[in-house]
């Protein structure tokens, strides 16, 4: 477990070689920097490598969804098991136990105060940021905070959790530098932007509050959303792209001057750096995929050309070019080639196997999760200003944003306001992120006008229910007669 830095390029990468399990291993910087390698291998590893519970994306907006098509009509139980890993929080809870394993412990080694403040950074942070994306996902989930309580758990309302991870933030905040400051015990500069840094905790914390704003009808938080989204904003450790071109180029392939929060896979077999591009799996094809023609039939997801043109009205949008191969070209080539569907091309550079009886052939694609980006955080910042009034703000904003695209001001009503700068999200961040489109959807409380199926007819009771969030899974009710069922879910199907 004593493993050290030889190299910035080493951070994240390196796995530890046990688990951190001894009472008298926390002595010294040594075996924190292991734990904290533990800690970030196994937060990529489970949740933004865990393709089966990723598949829990609801809201793509693509016209034929295959197996994405029962979440994304919120009907889960005909495809989803009570014991569906996409119904499982186990991933989540696997990185909440290594984070509470290095905060219990971290007080028990000879630390400076520098490697005190990052290593107990790293983890609050990580594990804020997975509470959060649990509640977003489940509604009340159980709040541990100690790796050794281990008995049975209830849920602890979602509310208290986004209290928690708001405690721990502000304390990151004060913990850790910005990003461009941000150095390894070697004192290497850190240019992984999944380690994080104050402008990381700004960021979610930004979320965050506009998510209880919205959900919780606490209206006053957006002010909060606000200053967290200008501390981001005004840190010069990042930087929009120039133009749309260098997004696919530069920000997807991971860690540009855009990005601020991003599962950072490797080229490797241990670590596979395509797990970033999962949904381009599915949805791309030719002509990025080396060996496939314009006719060779594509798997799962599919957008037609309407669909698109609807999405990206403006034939200036240089996304319609970048995220979609000669979208106005192909749109004419005979439907019996492209079944009408535009080809996608967001996730532009690929690795292929280079021997073999694959050889030539895909092997991944260049790409890391990107969680949150510069262009999400202005965006959010126009949301909330809308909300709360300032309309003049929230235009410069979108329209930073829409012109950086090649799109002009927007010109329509305060009135409309608020739906455009949604719409400017749903094709900035197009097949991006961890359901960022039904996130959206649910705090803009329009998820009967945008998503499918079920969601149309929700009533406000199932909504209070829990109707949006996830039901929980079985593995949870196991040796735990505490555990409670969401009561929406435990009316369709999941009664254990």
């Amino acid at each position: 477990m004593a493993l050290s830095l030889s190299s910035c390029d080493d951070f994240l990468t390196v796995e530890s070689d046990t688990g951190v399990t001894s009472l008298n291993y926390w002595k010294n910087a040594s075996d924190l920097n292991a734990a904290n390698y533990g800690l970030h291998q196994t937060f990529r590893y489970n949740i933004g490598r865990n393709v089966s519970a990723q598949y829990r994306d609801r809201g793509q907006p693509f016209d034929v969804l295959g197996i994405w098509t029962n979440p994304s009509n919120n009907d889960l139980s005909r495809g989803w098991t009570p014991t569906h890993a996409c119904i499982n929080w186990n991933n989540e809870y696997k990185v909440i136990n290594e984070a509470n394993l290095i905060l219990d412990n971290i007080d028990r080694a000879a630390l400076t105060s520098e490697q005190y403040n990052f290593f107990r950074g790293q983890a609050l942070g990580i594990r804020a940021y997975v509470y959060f994306y649990m509640l977003q996902n489940w509604g009340d989930v159980p709040l541990i905070v100690h790796a050794e309580d281990v008995g049975m758990k209830s849920r602890t309302a979602w509310q208290k959790v986004a209290e928690r991870c708001i405690v721990d933030l502000r304390e990151a905040i004060t913990l850790l530098p910005v990003a461009d400051e941000l150095k390894d015990i070697e004192e290497n500069p850190i240019t992984s932007k999944q380690a994080v840094s104050s402008g990381t905790c700004h960021a979610i914390l930004a979320h965050l509050y506009a998510w209880k704003a919205a959900v919780n009808k606490e209206p006053e938080l957006l002010k909060l959303a606000i200053l967290e989204c200008d501390s981001v904003i005004s840190d010069n450790s990042y930087q929009l792209a120039g133009h749309m071109k260098e997004v696919c180029e530069k920000v997807i392939p991971g860690n540009s001057r855009e990005g601020i929060f991003e599962y950072d896979f490797e080229n490797s077999e241990y670590d596979l750096k395509g797990w970033g591009a999962y949904l381009a799996g599915f949805c791309q094809w030719w002509p990025i995929v080396p060996l496939t023609t314009p006719s060779t039939a594509r798997r799962g997801l599919l957008i037609s050309n309407s669909t698109v043109y609807k999405m990206f009205p403006d034939p200036e949008d240089q996304r319609r070019e970048e995220y979609f191969y000669k979208l106005d070209s192909m749109a004419k080539v005979s439907t019996t080639i492209t079944k009408g569907n535009a080809y996608v091309q967001k996730y532009q550079q690929v690795i292929t196997y280079e021997s073999g009886n694959q050889k030539g052939q895909i092997k991944s694609y260049i790409a890391n999760e990107i969680i949150i980006r510069l262009a999400d955080i202005i965006l959010l910042r126009a949301e909330c200003k809308a909300r709360v009034g300032d309309h003049g703000g929230a235009r410069i904003d979108l329209n930073r944003i829409r012109n950086r695209a090649g799109v002009k001001d927007y010109a329509g009503t305060d009135v409309d306001l608020q739906d455009e700068i949604q719409d400017e999200r749903e094709r900035e961040f197009f097949v991006e992120g961890f359901s960022t489109r039904y996130f959206d959807c649910v705090r803009n409380g329009n998820y009967r006008e945008r998503l499918k199926g079920k969601f149309k007819t929700l009533t406000e009771q199932d909504v209070k229910d829990g109707a949006l969030f996830l039901p929980v899974g079985k593995m949870a009710f196991y040796d735990n007669t505490l555990m409670l069922q969401t009561p929406y879910w435990k009316r369709n199907g999941y009664t254990y």
